[in-house]
């Protein structure tokens, strides 16, 4: 019953919340739902907007909030198109407070000049920041960037270990530990200014690919095909092997205290291990499967379900998000996406902007 309530039934909430959440707009205003009934609001009533940023930047949620005290919360990885919608926010709440969506909670909105170094003296690089653009200095050269050109923010998460934040720009990569004096600030306002910003990692090492992703016969074959993916899928077969060796631990110790009832424990985690196989089976398949195709007229995704091609010329423009990438066709229609996951991320939107440049 722990397991029941700490696994499954936040997994089925989530699941009744996933086919429920909706937010529809038009010319009036929106409405909306969650668990919930519908709830709706004009255009005007919007009294403000603003993002509220996890610590880590990966939690960041975008607030709406109304005349009334009500308040619509919109994560950011959860919902799909949600860049239309802010952007259509932006346009239409003209009552709204004119801060735009930026930073607050914690950090608060963050304005003027920062400094960032380290606190060993003997570390020349530092990072300066402000509205417009942020700077490192690695020692012996000078690196600037608008925040226009700050592609990611990346941080590995690893145990145990001093997390190395990379700061990537269509230019430049620099990479910053937690020595850095007010490091934490730095990731705010990364956060805040750049519109571009991943999450991810968008620039693979060369060491990191298990197949490379160089042109073949006048095509380019993107993939997932990294070896933090693969540790990630068999991260699944681990987990299922586990729960089966637990089974049979508790089937043997439980046979020696001659428990009548022991089988219905074995078998629940033999049904826990038995799923965790299936999905290990299932993300290996994605992980071989799944790829994004780009040769001299289109762009192709090929998924376990099916497959999708969109000719540059019906191509608007890359959307891009915290965690991934989507096709705008001239129509609306948004056909093909990509997780920031995908093996040279940056390579492949050049890749693609080269195309539409060509055709302009």
């Amino acid at each position: 019953m722990l397991f029941f309530g700490v696994t499954v039934l936040p997994t089925l909430s989530l699941f009744v919340w996933a086919y429920r959440a909706t937010v529809v707009t038009n010319e009036n205003g929106l409405r909306w739902r969650h668990f919930g009934g519908w709830q709706e609001a004009r255009w005007d009533e919007i009294e403000d907007y603003f993002i509220v940023s996890g610590e880590k930047g990966s939690g960041r949620t975008n607030y709406l909030r109304f005349q009334d005290g009500r308040t619509l919360q919109l994560s950011l990885t959860l919902w799909s198109d949600q860049a239309a919608l802010l952007a259509l926010v932006a346009q239409k709440a003209t009552h709204a407070k004119p801060s735009g969506w930026l930073l607050r909670g914690k950090e608060g909105t963050i304005t003027g000049q920062h400094a960032f170094r380290y606190k060993s003296k003997k570390r020349r690089e530092h990072f300066e920041a402000d509205e417009q653009s942020v700077t490192y200095f690695d020692g012996h050269t000078l690196h600037s960037a608008a925040w226009s050109d700050v592609l990611a923010l990346h941080d590995p998460q690893v145990v145990f270990q001093r997390s190395v934040y990379t700061l990537e720009t269509r230019d430049w990569g620099a990479s910053f530990t937690s020595a850095l004096k007010e490091h934490t600030l730095l990731r705010a306002m990364v956060r805040q200014y750049a519109p571009h910003l991943s999450i991810a990692r968008l620039r693979i090492p060369p060491r990191e690919l298990l197949v490379p992703t160089e042109r073949d016969g006048g095509k380019r074959i993107f993939h997932y095909q990294t070896r933090t993916n693969r540790r990630t899928v068999g991260l699944w077969l681990c987990t299922g092997l586990v729960w089966w060796v637990l089974a049979g631990l508790v089937w043997w110790v439980l046979r020696g205290l001659e428990f009548e009832d022991d089988n219905r424990t074995v078998f629940a985690l033999l049904a826990l291990g038995g799923a965790s196989l299936f999905t290990w089976v299932v993300a290996l398949w994605s992980y071989k499967a799944e790829r994004i195709i780009v040769d001299r007229e289109s762009v192709t995704q090929v998924r376990v379900q099916w497959q999708r091609r969109v000719f540059f010329e019906q191509i608007k423009e890359i959307e891009t998000g915290l965690e991934r990438d989507t096709v705008v066709t001239h129509n609306g229609e948004r056909p093909i996406s990509w997780r920031h996951s995908l093996a040279n991320v940056v390579e492949l939107r050049e890749e693609i902007e080269k195309h539409l440049r060509a055709r302009s």
